[in-house]
């Protein structure tokens, strides 16, 4: 029976560091703070992914890095939504949730600018050899280091895989740069809409043939996984460079390995991986044409202060009765279970 004294939110213990002090400064936490009859705690550990007795005795789950399952989700009735801290949600199991009347939410409004910005960092960091000559200089090649010459951006093709609010900002910020021209390929966007943006829509062969830069901005699905393989890595320029900030499995990461290791493309920059944390035995962490970050590029406090915001209004949307924003899951929100549960907070918090 559901506790009708307390509204219960519950963040992922991965939120603290080993101490258990917040790792970021700003997590919107004032908001639940400031609200009466509303609950909120850290989990008292972390696991990779989320066992019911860890889930059954919260209202709202507000979560990072851990996986939901089905598994995750066995016998758990209290639970009505999962605010996702970013805009990825291969990691929950969204049939499970619907199944369970939980809505699934994520924050994209929290990850546009910060990630654009990643995305721009690195084709600079690429452009100018930034990880290369930092290396040289350390390792006392200086004449070396300023004959390793760089190329610009500008006057270049840049070509995306997905066209989302991400990669429009991303291009926004790169045309600054005198980029010479923008590819898109999306099956899910209409080409009217690339062209409005003044990007070109293209094929997803001819992202790879025309491209100085492949940028990856496009969620794991089953369609998605090893999209890019070695067919695909093929058809590159050898000047041409790769970047992926979405998800580590749309690439196929033997098949990279092995472009990187031939020198058949320029380099890449990495900040997901088909594993993670990436295994210390990794052949890419042998190569001196990529760049590899912890998945972690776009972490800034602005990010962490505008998604945990965004997770936090969506929980106490749910606490009055309503159906938080930029639900995963829509089929959810007609399913007389969650209904039912977003009627009781109403009744019982609301006014």
């Amino acid at each position: 029976m559901m506790d009708e004294t307390l509204f219960r939110v519950g963040l992922s213990a991965d939120f603290l560091d080993e101490q258990r002090r917040l790792i970021f400064p700003d997590i919107g936490l004032g908001l639940l703070s400031a609200k009466p009859g509303l609950e909120h705690e850290f989990l008292p550990e972390y696991r990779a992914e989320y066992t019911p007795d860890m889930l059954a005795g919260y209202d709202v789950l507000i979560s990072l890095k851990p996986r939901v399952t089905a598994r995750s989700l066995e016998g758990v009735e209290r639970l009505c939504a999962i605010g996702r801290c970013g805009v990825g949600y291969d990691n929950v199991d969204l049939a499970a949730c619907t199944e369970r009347d939980i809505a699934v939410y994520i924050t994209p409004r929290g990850v546009v600018r910060p990630m654009a910005e990643s995305i721009v960092l690195f084709v600079l960091a690429l452009s100018h050899n930034l990880v290369r000559k930092d290396r040289m200089v350390r390792e006392g090649k200086w004449v070396e280091s300023t004959r390793d010459l760089g190329r610009e951006p500008r006057d270049r093709v840049i070509g995306s895989i997905g066209f989302g609010n991400i990669c429009t900002e991303a291009f926004r910020l790169l045309s600054g740069f005198g980029v010479g021209h923008l590819l898109a390929y999306d099956p899910f966007v209409s080409p009217d809409t690339i062209r409005t943006e003044g990007v070109e829509p293209v094929s997803l062969e001819d992202i790879f043939r025309r491209s100085d830069y492949v940028l990856i901005n496009c969620p794991l699905t089953p369609g998605t996984r090893k999209l890019v393989g070695a067919a695909q890595l093929a058809l590159m320029k050898p000047t041409a460079f790769l970047s992926n900030t979405a998800r580590g499995p749309i690439v196929d990461e033997a098949a990279l390995v092995e472009a990187l290791r031939e020198r058949r493309i320029a380099g890449a920059a990495l900040d997901v991986f088909e594993t993670e944390p990436l295994p210390a035995g990794s052949p890419l962490l042998s190569l001196d044409n990529v760049i590899l970050t912890s998945h972690s590029i776009g972490w800034t406090e602005e990010l962490f202060r505008d998604m945990g915001r965004i997770d936090c209004e969506g929980a106490l949307a749910v606490m009055s009765g309503e159906a938080p924003p930029s639900v995963v899951n829509p089929a959810v929100l007609d399913r007389p279970g969650f209904r039912r549960k977003l009627a009781e907070y109403q009744s019982r918090f609301r006014g």
